[in-house]
């Protein structure tokens, strides 16, 4: 009786004992982030924000102290380097990809630069001109070193034919040779202009004197992959779900969106993920899946031993358009001690992917670590009863709750030896008392708001 007088003492505090549980898994808690973009223009910062909490494109004042231009910063931290960019199209600018409606035939570029780039770190501004889908004349122009005021540049360009398009990108950093990239290289540009024999068309914005007010909202705890993730407030979890939805480039290809836990390394190895001992364990959650065809969501685990692969899961999101439990036993033969996840719009292989396929997550968590977020104690409603009980045991449960419930059942020496979950139970919970062996135990049942505890003797 001593053994379950102090566990259930350690229950009571159970807020202490799964501080290591997925972090954020109900994913109620945000940043937000205020930025401004400016218009007419892509930039970095929806890409740095997700990966790593950066805004590396902001406005500065103009050249000659009026208005507005832009810089372009590369920030990183512990071999994670990311540069500011800005372009007026999708696509690789290095390739002549995408492009902008524009035919006139301009000789030069004029500009105005400030720059300060370290070690062997090169900015670029890069000018392509295209027609027919072909690159007419592609031109990249570098800024290396350090320039503390505005300087005017008028770079000649050379162009076989009229185009029908154009591409400008520019850049922090040299993207060609990311050893080179550096933490705390700029360029500022203000006031880009073609030149010619006549008053020639200007691509919009080209001073940068208009910005736009934007925000991303970041969940805590992850790292975003992809460009469509946000949060949502359609769950009944709470105020927070997180939404992830896939996107198309500018050639048309479908690329996912999703979150994971850890980051990627910069030649694309996953690094880190969350503290994680168990051998047998179970992951569970709700999700919604929105998709047209045969589309389908993606969540696959995998479980480390330093940096051997012990094994890992993998499940599928079939559409779904109300919320719907999932769970993901999981079983290892050696202990880990870390676990990476990751969730996706999209599973790999993308031959059936679609343009706005939409997976909603909620309530993730795993048996051995449950959600302890926002948890209050209450009194126990009721006894359970019968106890001593043989073969069902019923639980009294809060008047009028319609909600989630997790009830965990441990034995004497507080190891884990049920867990059953329930959507919009009734007032009582019948747990069945299969596979129990004879002998004292504690119950716990949570929802996402309470927790009470209980204890009872099963018999043979």
């Amino acid at each position: 009786m001593k053994q379950i007088t102090f566990l259930f003492s350690l229950m009571l505090c159970a807020q202490l004992v799964f501080s290591q549980s997925i972090p954020n898994g109900d994913f109620e808690h945000w940043n937000t982030f205020n930025f401004y973009e400016p218009a007419d223009w892509l930039s970095s910062n929806t890409e740095t924000i997700h990966s790593n909490n950066w805004i590396t494109v902001t406005p500065v004042s103009g050249h000659d102290g009026q208005g507005h231009g832009v810089r372009l910063r590369t920030d990183g931290t512990n071999g994670r380097v990311m540069p500011g960019y800005v372009s007026n199209t999708l696509g690789d600018p290095t390739l002549g990809e995408g492009g902008t409606p524009y035919n006139a035939y301009p000789h030069s570029l004029k500009g105005y630069a400030r720059y300060h780039t370290l070690g062997a770190d090169t900015a670029l501004l890069v000018v392509s001109f295209k027609k027919a889908g072909e690159v007419v004349g592609m031109h990249m122009f570098k800024f290396s070193g350090h320039q503390p005021l505005f300087l005017e540049f008028n770079y000649l360009l050379s162009i076989s034919e009229v185009p029908d398009s154009v591409i400008i990108s520019a850049v922090s950093s040299d993207v060609r040779n990311p050893e080179n990239m550096v933490t705390g290289s700029y360029l500022d540009l203000d006031d880009l202009s073609f030149e010619g024999r006549i008053v020639l068309p200007q691509v919009d914005n080209h001073d940068f004197e208009s910005w736009q007010q934007a925000a991303i909202h970041h969940a805590s705890g992850w790292q975003v992959m992809g460009k469509d993730v946000d949060r949502s407030d359609l769950t009944p979890f709470g105020d927070y779900a997180v939404r992830m939805t896939s996107y198309t480039d500018w050639e048309g290809h479908v690329h996912p969106s999703g979150i994971r836990t850890g980051y990627m390394g910069p030649s694309g190895e996953w690094w880190g993920g969350m503290p994680y001992s168990q051998v047998n364990d179970t992951l569970r959650g709700y999700y919604k899946y929105l998709a047209d065809g045969e589309d389908a969501g993606l969540l696959s685990l995998e479980m480390l031993s330093g940096s051997t692969n012990l094994g890992g899961a993998y499940y599928q999101f079939h559409p779904a358009e109300e919320w719907t439990f999932f769970e993901i036993p999981m079983h290892l033969s050696q202990q880990p001690d870390t676990l990476r996840m990751q969730i996706s719009s999209t599973a790999f292989p993308y031959d059936e992917a679609l343009q706005g396929s939409t997976l909603y997550i909620d309530n993730l968590q795993l048996t051995s670590q449950p959600l302890m977020v926002n948890t209050m104690q209450i009194a126990s409603p009721g006894n359970a009863y019968p106890n001593p009980a043989v073969a069902l045991l019923h639980i009294p449960l809060p008047a009028n709750y319609k909600g989630d419930i997790n009830l965990m059942v441990y034995d004497e020496q507080g190891a884990l030896a049920k867990t059953v979950n329930v959507h919009q139970p009734e007032s009582i919970l019948r747990l069945p008392l299969d596979g129990l062996a004879p002998g004292n135990y504690v119950y716990e049942v949570r929802s996402s708001e309470w927790l009470y505890a209980g204890k009872f003797v099963k018999n043979k």
